[in-house]
């Protein structure tokens, strides 16, 4: 899959003070990237100097293999009008839907004709149609974010950018605005969206970049972000709550990991016996064991437990306690099981780490 957008050694400085550094991304034709981080991770610079709003203070800009960072004039507006970015607040133009939609195509010299067409056709698509004469400032905020996604899509890009869109709404207008841009995405256009939620990243993406303090953790599919996390960070805000210190015992075909007064066993890592590490597991890979039936020997890392806590939601959420030291551990698992299984809060539990879904974090 050919690349649209290629980043290589991105740094930004402002006022001396690095908010970007060292950034290699590539972003694919017809993909949807999403970059996901914090609050301050860097990631609306990140997506202002894609737009060619912000210059890089170092390293390479391509746009389609040509090197665009340091364009300038008529050649820096042409490439500029191939992209359309959405911001987080959208900023609506004094005017009817129909003017705000339409001004890119007007300022770009389309017919009368051809604009209204478009204008049809991207207000059918963000479940505005019929909204062309009203006024701009009655909208929702809803509304606003969807108009703002009809004037950027109008103009055909070859690249969305959407920065933060559903931050300030609701669910139901976040659902919307998701369905929007899994729409967009099926018309072939190329999509970077920026967020600080888990969930939308992770759902959206083809690919997630996970950005912390300016630097690039680890780009991978959704799964592999979820599930094979390489650091610390990333398992942690991609909700690996079940996250220990040890220290490595044996290092073989299967590596031993003392976690307290646990032995975990787990794929083998480069380490050496002595040396601490920090491993992980999703809650969702924690699972319950059946009391009544003999226990399987392939099961490894069996460990019993109490139930601190169980917390309601659509799966269930348990809170485990293990022994006096101090050790806890989630398990997401699905309610009819708990139901099924008789677990209650202060009954005890068999469960099972599964080796394989233990996984070492670099810090």
């Amino acid at each position: 899959m050919r690349s649209i957008v290629r980043l290589e050694g991105v740094s930004k400085r402002f006022a001396g003070k690095e908010v970007l550094s060292g950034i290699n991304l590539e972003i694919r034709e017809g993909e949807l990237l999403t970059l996901l981080g914090p609050s301050g991770a860097g990631k609306t610079t990140l997506m202002r100097i894609i737009n060619l709003f912000t210059r890089p203070s170092e390293g390479r800009l391509y746009f389609r293999d040509r090197d665009v960072a340091q364009l300038r004039g008529e050649e820096l507006l042409k490439v500029r009008r191939s992209m359309a970015m959405v911001f987080q607040k959208p900023v609506m133009f004094t005017g009817s839907v129909f003017y705000n939609v339409a001004y890119g195509l007007k300022i770009r010299g389309y017919s009368r004709a051809e604009v209204e067409r478009r204008v049809d056709e991207a207000l059918r698509l963000v479940g505005l149609a019929g909204y062309e004469a009203r006024s701009a400032h009655t909208l929702s905020g809803g509304e606003a974010q969807r108009v703002a996604f009809a004037r950027a899509i109008v103009i055909q890009p070859e690249l969305l950018l959407l920065d933060e869109p559903t931050t300030s709404l609701d669910p139901i207008s976040e659902a919307r605005v998701h369905s929007i841009i899994r729409r967009v995405k099926e018309l072939g256009i190329s999509v970077v969206l920026t967020t600080h939620k888990q969930h939308e990243a992770l759902a959206l993406g083809d690919r997630v970049a996970v950005l912390k303090d300016g630097k690039l953790q680890q780009v991978g599919p959704p799964e592999e972000v979820i599930y094979a996390p390489q650091t610390r960070f990333v398992a942690e805000f991609t909700g690996m709550v079940n996250i220990f210190e040890g220290v490595v015992e044996k290092v073989a075909e299967v590596c031993r990991v003392r976690v307290g007064q646990v032995q975990l066993e787990m794929p083998a890592f480069e380490a050496s016996p002595g040396e601490r590490v920090c491993v992980g597991i999703r809650p969702e890979e924690v699972m319950l064991l059946r009391t009544d039936v003999p226990l399987n020997p392939r099961h490894r890392n069996v460990l019993e437990g109490v139930v601190e806590e169980i917390l309601p939601q659509g799966s269930a959420m348990l809170r485990l306690r293990i022994g006096s030291g101090g050790l806890r551990i989630s398990a997401d698992v699905p309610r009819h099981v708990v139901e099924k299984m008789g677990v209650r809060e202060g009954g005890k539990v068999l469960f099972s780490l599964k080796a394989s879904c233990l996984r070492r974090l670099e810090e």
